[in-house]
């Protein structure tokens, strides 16, 4: 079905917008390609001093030949038009102007260039470069910034500046790589240190804006697959670089340093140009149809909404846990504080089912259905948080109130996994792939109050508080055929294979760790440190298995 809508929705967008792609495309150009100069600026930089510290000489000599040339011609298009480019200038005075500003700064930096290049530079060529490269980098990034305000109060390219700051990440592998030889040459060492550091924790900032969004880099964020696995591979070679790179700042692995940050530009490089050629396209074709957008906004509060009450499943499960870990006096003071988050957070859950929570994503819900069980939840919640807080504050002396929340966590799981299944039967979907995905998700998302679950009935039967071993049994059995039928699928349950990449490797994942832990819930006397051992990974199960979750809530394609 959604194949369907999509191209439904993409026939639509080449009869009726023709008239404004184009002139988003040549925006999108201009964004990127005038981005691509802040780029180049450290790029040519970074190359005439690998030339002067004599590393790979021939190969750099090449390299800012490129380079230079690059950007004289980019700069030319942007300001007069460049077909093998695609570049259209612009008649804007505004951008123009900049433009020119540029230009009498390019003139002479290209000249101290050209001197590198015929092999004739002395020590003030270089000298040039290093004082007036941020200066070249300022003005262009002006122009881009001109660039990606056009048209803003039209809206026709709505993630200009996603586009914009996924361009600058370019331009920071750069000067990155600059400012690291800039240091190794004792070149106001201090100063480019600092410099390096700044720039460092930028790329990273942006790079997580531009995955999930970010208010204070006005990024809108995206979760289309054909940019998102282009930053995938950009996000593991950045975290792979991290070691190279406090090794470069001691002076060592400089040249395998420089290297890898031109890798991590190539791949980056490619991000962009997905940006352009795709994203503000899919994004219009959506908003084309008001009436697959309404269903597909629907949908998604349905994903939610079952995800986040199957959390809550689980969030019962937690604190029964943490509960009993107080208890014990494990980690007495991290878990007091852990029970308090999540007590507050299912507060905060519950009373967004009915009420919205812009925080949590939910819009409040009218079906009665719902109402009523969110009001039979709440009464039964209100006694059992009073106990949670006579745990936290160390007033359960006599134990009533661990003894309150071990007889009736199950009671309030049941209250809580009736509500799942309401939203699940009131979900309006109309087809059998989007009520398929509703069953993953709730069945995904009771795993993870089974891994608490378990956890909870281990820790009752080594406490000798309420030894159920039978219990504990089933639990580990549903969690197991659970995973089984999430992993391979199971018409029965309504859950598909899933065809996902990501969502099968974050499966299998699951079961790496659920295949050690298997064996310690399931034997019956365990040592201190197999107990340990449980309650440090058990964490790592719940946050794998939700990651899971999250990424199936997420999906259009499973």
């Amino acid at each position: 079905m959604l194949k369907i809508i999509k191209s439904i929705l993409l026939t639509t967008l080449l009869l009726t917008s023709s008239a404004f792609a184009l002139s988003d495309k040549e925006l999108a150009i201009s964004i990127d390609l005038s981005g691509k100069q802040r780029m180049l600026s450290q790029k040519m930089t970074k190359e005439a001093f690998l030339i002067r510290s004599k590393i790979d000489t021939e190969l750099n000599l090449k390299k800012l030949t490129a380079s230079s040339a690059l950007f004289d011609k980019t700069l030319k298009g942007l300001m007069h038009g460049e077909t093998s480019l695609h570049l259209v200038p612009t008649e804007k005075k505004e951008i123009q102007k900049q433009l020119q500003v540029v230009e009498k700064l390019w003139k002479p930096f290209y000249q101290k260039i050209q001197n590198i290049l015929d092999q004739k530079a002395s020590d003030s060529d270089y000298q040039y470069l290093e004082s007036n490269n941020i200066k070249l980098l300022k003005e262009m990034n002006k122009a881009v910034f001109l660039y990606a305000s056009t048209d803003k109060s039209n809206n026709s390219l709505t993630l200009a500046n996603d586009i914009n700051l996924a361009g600058k990440q370019r331009m920071l592998t750069q000067k990155m790589a600059k400012d690291i030889l800039f240091v190794s040459n004792n070149f106001k060492k201090e100063e480019y240190l600092g410099d390096f550091k700044k720039s460092r924790a930028l790329f990273d900032k942006t790079l997580k804006g531009l995955y999930n969004g970010s208010q204070e880099l006005n990024l809108k964020g995206t979760k289309l697959p054909m940019i998102t696995e282009k930053l995938d591979v950009v996000k593991s070679m950045w975290q792979k670089e991290q070691n190279l790179l406090d090794a470069a700042l001691k002076g060592e692995q400089i040249k395998e340093t420089i290297s890898s940050l031109d890798k991590t530009l190539v791949k980056m490089n490619e991000a962009v140009i997905s940006y352009t050629r795709s994203l503000n396209r899919q994004k219009q074709a959506l908003e084309l149809n008001s009436i697959v957008g309404d269903f597909l906004n629907r949908n998604q509060q349905d994903k939610k909404r079952v995800n986040l009450s199957g959390k809550q499943r689980m969030l019962t499960q937690r604190m029964s846990k943490l509960s009993l870990l107080v208890e014990m006096n494990i980690a007495l003071k991290e878990n007091s504080k852990k029970l308090v988050k999540f007590a507050k957070l299912y507060n905060q859950t519950l009373n967004g089912f009915t009420d919205g929570d812009k925080e949590l994503g939910l819009s409040p819900s009218k079906i009665a259905a719902i109402v009523e069980q969110s009001a039979t939840i709440k009464k039964k919640w209100k006694t059992f948080l009073a106990n949670i807080i006579t745990i936290v504050k160390g007033q359960d002396k006599s134990r009533k109130a661990l003894e309150y929340i071990v007889n009736n966590n199950e009671d309030l799981l049941a209250a809580s996994n009736e509500l799942v299944t309401r939203f699940v039967k009131t979900a309006p979907t109309p087809n059998y792939l989007e009520k398929s995905m509703l069953h993953v998700i709730n069945v995904a998302g009771r795993q993870r109050m089974l891994t608490q679950k378990m956890t909870k009935e281990k820790l009752l039967i080594v406490t000798n508080k309420k030894p159920e071993p039978q219990k504990l049994q089933k639990t580990i059995a549903l969690f197991d055929n659970s995973l089984h039928a999430l992993i391979k699928g199971d018409a029965a349950q309504m859950i598909l294979k899933p065809s996902d990449k990501k969502i099968k490797a974050q499966l299998q994942k699951v079961s790496k760790i659920w295949s050690t832990l298997k064996p310690l819930y399931e034997k019956e006397k365990l040592s201190r440190a197999e107990l340990a051992t449980i309650v440090k990974e058990n964490p790592t199960l719940l946050k794998e298995m939700n990651k899971m979750v999250n990424m199936a809530e997420g999906t259009l394609e499973y």
